[in-house]
């Protein structure tokens, strides 16, 4: 596949970048005549800032009622007869918590605020049965728009690890020690790496790619100057920084803050 050029645009900081991207959001779902307008959203830091914007659209009367938060991954724990499960969703790193606690909760408040109607949907692969996942974001149309973000230490995307290859669809992946490096600076309660989920259920390089309608890749903070290098500077996916999909999906955005792209 071709890859296309990527224009990054710079705005002062996380915050700047997150009204940006929320405002980007709500232009889509008003221009869209679908039932569902499905959101890929990672947990962690980078799009704070996005989901806290969406909020506060909510609570002047946005109408966020078609939303559907469609998250990347999991973490999974060991299960019965060598199969895996999701973590407790109570635990303060699990991502259907986080997209409970920090995206759905939030704007659901702020919608009960204005008095319309709040989203409530947020789907999550199953690690028994990955495929499924892909199927059903199929069946529904596929992806309107994706947030993507880039690990610091090794550009994994989701828990798409050095080395996946293109083709990949949602699965589950070891999890390399940058990865999991990398989640011990999201989650502070993380004080050793042995305390961090070692395998994660995760939609495929190729999901993301093959589904997705749009997809905006947000890159903010001075710790990762190297991952947006390494996208800025993209011509095809690279194996070894899985996060370059970004230049081969359909209507890509590269999106930083200063600090990030190093102006």
């Amino acid at each position: 596949m071709k890859a296309l050029s990527l224009h990054p645009t710079v705005l002062p900081d996380a915050d700047a970048v997150g009204d940006d991207v929320a405002a980007t959001i709500l232009d889509r779902i008003a221009a869209t005549d679908r039932d569902q307008f499905l959101l890929g959203c990672p947990s962690g830091r980078t799009a704070k800032p996005t989901y806290q914007a969406l909020a506060r659209h909510a609570a002047r009367g946005a109408d966020l009622s078609r939303l559907v938060i469609v998250m990347m991954d999991e973490y999974v724990v060991p299960g019965a007869g060598g199969a895996f499960d999701r973590v407790d969703p109570e635990l303060s790193y699990s991502c259907v918590g986080f997209a409970h606690r920090r995206i759905l909760g939030p704007i659901a408040a702020a919608c009960a605020q204005a008095g319309t109607v709040a989203p409530t949907e947020i789907w999550t692969p199953d690690p028994a049965d990955p495929a499924a996942y892909d199927a059903r974001i199929e069946a529904a149309g596929g992806i309107d728009l994706f947030l993507l973000a880039s690990g610091a230490g090794d550009g994994h995307i989701a828990f798409n690890q050095p080395g996946t290859p293109r083709d990949a669809r949602t699965h589950v992946t070891p999890l390399g020690e940058a990865t999991r490096r990398d989640n011990m600076s999201t989650f502070p309660e993380f004080t050793r790496l042995d305390m961090v989920p070692t395998h994660g259920v995760t939609v495929g390089v190729d999901t993301i790619a093959a589904t997705s309608r749009e997809v905006v890749m947000i890159i903010c903070g001075e710790h990762k100057r190297a991952a947006y290098a390494r996208i800025a500077g993209a011509e095809a996916y690279e194996p070894d920084w899985p996060a370059t999909v970004v230049v081969e999906c359909k209507n890509p955005t590269l999106i930083a803050d200063r600090a990030a792209a190093g102006r």
